[in-house]
């Protein structure tokens, strides 16, 4: 899994085993990241790779504010 800062350009990756594992991972990474730079994530990009489409992820987006 890459995340990539469109306007940094800095990119992350992360390694899973199976899809699932993609929720997990990118809470911990919103957590490091808005604690690294005191920014929140506003909107996410995706491949439509099926990871971020999960009711969890729906729920999550729109609990913390995240359009997708």
């Amino acid at each position: 899994m890459l995340f990539i800062d469109d306007f940094s350009i800095m990119t992350w990756a992360h390694f899973l085993k199976q899809k699932f594992e993609a929720f997990d991972v990118f809470i911990s990474f919103k957590n490091m990241l808005e604690n690294l730079g005191g920014r929140r994530i506003k909107c996410l990009r995706s491949d439509r790779g099926g990871e971020f489409i999960y009711k969890e992820f729906a729920k999550y987006y729109e609990k913390h504010g995240i359009k997708r």
